[in-house]
């Protein structure tokens, strides 16, 4: 069963996200896997179906729920987490690692984007083989950069952050959903 999408508003995603932000994120990246399959199959369903209803999806997903998500760990659940581990050098590293991979997704995310774009008004991309690398680029990156904050942080972030330190990044995460209207 593919997971609940996070809707931008709506208190039923707001509920859960107050419930558990650890498992929101987990949610996310599941659904983020799913994206990255997506893209990979992308190309043949280039030349066997159309395509313009998958490719609007991934815009979407790409513009909106991605950013959010990245948002999220940025804002919320990294500096929760680096206030925990204070001094631990390795988290220091890995946690900037994982804010400079973001910032590749962003780069990668765009040349995507306008092929995307190309999909949905003419139902091919403009540079077929430069869409193809750039969606194996992104693909790798992001499963590499998942697998680390399923395996490594979100472990972590279970075990060190307190009951008030998750209910703050839920509040984070709520807010930028518009399901939080509390302090």
């Amino acid at each position: 069963m593919a997971p609940k999408p996070l809707s931008a508003g709506g208190s039923e995603a707001s509920a859960d996200l107050l419930d558990d932000p650890i498992e929101t994120i987990r949610r996310e990246h599941d659904r983020q896997f799913e994206i990255c399959g997506e893209l990979d199959d992308i190309f043949n369903a280039l030349d066997l179906e159309p395509v313009v209803e998958r490719a609007r999806s991934l815009q979407a997903f790409l513009t909106e729920d991605l950013p959010r998500h990245i948002e999220d760990e940025e804002v919320d659940l990294y500096p929760a987490l680096a206030r925990r581990c204070e001094g631990d050098v390795n988290v220091e590293i890995i946690l900037e690692q994982l804010v400079a991979e973001h910032e590749l997704d962003r780069g990668l995310v765009e040349p995507i984007l306008t092929e995307l774009d190309a999909i949905v008004r003419e139902g091919v991309p403009l540079r077929r083989t430069r869409f193809y690398m750039d969606v194996c680029a992104f693909v790798e990156t992001q499963r590499r950069h998942l697998l680390w904050e399923n395996r490594v942080v979100l472990p972590l972030a279970e075990r060190l952050l307190t009951a008030a330190d998750k209910q703050a990044v839920a509040r984070g995460f709520a807010k930028r959903r518009g399901g939080f209207q509390g302090t």
